[in-house]
């Protein structure tokens, strides 16, 4: 029989568990940060302790990896990504006491650690969402990880039509062993007598999936419109902010001190040393206007496949250079628009998967 190479396979599913982590991992930050802001920053513990809750942090990251190696149940990976995520959350949220020799929460590029490390788990996710062809191994493997769910419950007419699908794949192995495996129990999964059920959403996914269903009843020139008028309001915001610094760095008898403070907040300048990396955040920021008022052309000639691209590449310009700066110089009073930017390139990246990516649209 041929060897087979024992190389990694990646996990069904796998997306959702992601996403589930990046999920919790984001909460986690945010719901700590405001709560020790509202609470004055209370410790736990005494006079000689100090519980801080990276610990926790920890704890729960130590039961996360716990679980799959006890469990084999399903369920058991979903847990296991929440409180991999919270507990990361816990322990990136105190990086700032891990680089620092006075051990400084506030130390002020834990901000930008902080929201780099989460970039950097996204563009994992956007790397693991790429679709990929299976060979027969890998759809073996994946026939596997599914067909435990039968000793629970009835599978359901579509998990039943994927196993099957995946193991017809799996029996085009060169090893014999495994093809009469798959062929085995691909003739077990069109048993008459198995008990097979008509597909039924759970409430979860009943609830993801309605909002996406409405939204593809809207009009797909509703939508062009939508993402224009954002694109043409966002790069106008950016190209005055833009004009309005550069014209007071000029023309500063023009603004009083509490004009500038709506341009310029205490945070973002709070030494000479910002200076610099302020002069690029706003150059970086003039830049993204440009390239979002050049999607917006785009968009409305009608060449919307060029559109949306310029716009998901200004989008994520921004998220990668202009939100990680302002998170450096502002802290955390970049997040209301770092999460605005996401959902909006989630947004796009929805509207390229359901219309697709021609390049002139009469619609």
């Amino acid at each position: 029989m041929k060897l087979i190479r024992s190389s990694p396979i990646r996990r069904n599913q796998v997306e959702f568990y992601l996403l589930l982590t990046l999920m919790t991992l984001a909460l986690s930050v945010v719901l700590t940060r405001v709560f020790l802001q509202l609470t004055g920053y209370p410790q736990l513990g005494n006079s000689y302790l100090h519980i801080a809750h990276v610990l926790w942090g920890g704890l729960l990251l130590y039961i996360a990896a716990l679980l799959p190696l006890i469990l084999v149940n399903r369920w058991a990976l979903t847990v296991s990504a929440i409180l991999n995520g919270t507990g990361v959350g816990l322990f990136i949220d105190e990086v700032g006491k891990f680089i620092t020799r006075d051990n400084n929460y506030f130390y002020r590029p834990a901000a930008p650690i902080i929201y780099a490390f989460f970039l950097l788990s996204v563009l994992l996710l956007v790397y693991v969402h790429k679709p990929r062809q299976s060979n027969p191994r890998e759809a073996l493997y994946h026939a596997s990880e599914e067909l435990p769910q039968v000793i629970d419950r009835p599978l359901s007419v579509n998990e039943r039509a994927y196993l099957i699908d995946q193991l017809q794949l799996a029996q085009r192995t060169g090893a014999q062993s495994l093809a009469r495996l798959a062929a085995a129990l691909n003739s077990y999964l069109q048993d008459e007598e198995l008990r097979v059920t008509v597909n039924r959403l759970s409430v979860w996914e009943e609830l993801a999936q309605r909002p996406v269903a409405w939204a593809k009843h809207l009009p797909r020139q509703f939508y062009r419109i939508l993402i224009s008028g954002f694109l043409f309001i966002s790069g106008l915001f950016a190209l005055l902010e833009v004009a309005s610094l550069v014209t007071s760095a000029l023309f500063s008898n023009l603004f009083d001190t509490h004009t500038l403070s709506f341009l310029v907040t205490v945070d973002e300048l709070r030494s000479v040393s910002d200076y610099p990396w302020f002069q690029v955040r706003i150059f970086l920021e003039g830049a993204v206007g440009v390239v979002e008022w050049v999607a917006c052309y785009f968009l409305l000639t009608r060449r919307e496949a060029r559109g949306i691209q310029t716009a998901i590449f200004g989008l994520v310009l921004s998220l990668t250079t202009v939100v990680l700066l302002t998170f450096y110089l502002d802290q955390f009073g970049a997040l209301v628009g770092a999460l605005f930017e996401f959902s909006m390139l989630l947004f796009l990246l929805a509207f390229r998967r359901w219309y697709g990516s021609s390049a002139n649209v009469n619609q």
